[in-house]
Formats: structure tokens, sequence, C-alpha cells
């Protein structure tokens, strides 16, 4: 590795890391109901993520474009709403994509009633 190559590691994670610490401050003075534990944790993931991220965009040689210093700051500050808007629609995602796959290859419908509607039975009554 080229002193260039770790350079840009750090700048990479010094960025994600000033996003993290950002999305810290802003949640400790909104008053959000977290502990301290959980700003560290924040934190230690974020600086995780950025420096493997940096290391990805070291390799692809993307570490001295001006959108790179963006996505690495972006991520730093949103991580933790990317990941529960992820984790709250991805079961939604996933019922689609097999449903859609489903009825592609096989030409059946797969839709399921709304929650609180009942199926309609073919009764003669």
């Amino acid at each position: 590795m080229s002193l260039d190559s770790i350079k840009a590691l750090f700048i990479g994670t010094a960025i994600a890391f000033s996003g993290g610490l950002l999305r810290v401050l802003i949640s400790i003075q909104n008053k959000e109901k977290k502990q301290l534990w959980e700003h560290f944790v924040t934190l230690a993931i974020v600086m995780i993520v950025g420096f493997t991220m940096s290391y990805v965009m070291s390799r692809a040689d993307l570490h001295d474009k001006w959108y790179s210093t963006g996505i690495l700051f972006v991520l730093g500050y949103g991580y933790d709403k990317f990941l529960k808007m992820i984790t709250t629609n991805l079961p939604e995602w996933i019922e689609r994509a097999v449903s859609l796959y489903i009825e592609g290859r096989y030409g059946v419908k797969t839709t399921r009633p709304a929650a609180g509607e009942e199926e309609k039975k073919d009764d003669p009554v």
C-alpha cells in the first residue's frame, strides 16, 4: 500500500466520522431517547463502514473524486436512518419481488387480502 492509499483511507474515515458525529450531536440536541453507549456504537459503526468504503473507493480509484466525499459524509450522517428504512420496508420488498417473479414465471397471482379483510368465499348463500 502506498502512502497515498493510506492517506485516502484516513481522510475517508474522518469524513464519515464527521458525518456520524454530526448525527450524534443532532440526536443529543433533539433529545432522542438514546443511551450514551448507543452513541458510541453509532460512531464505531460509522468508523468501520467509513474505513471500508474508503478502502473500496481507493481500490476503485474513486478516492480523489469530488463525489466520494459526499458519499462518505452522507453515509456517516444517515446510516441509521437508511438502516431503519431498509429493515422496515425489506419484508414488503421481498414479498413484492417474489410475487412478481412467480407471476411472471408461472402466471399465478399471489396477492393476499389486506390486513383486516377476510377472503371472499364462493358460497351461494
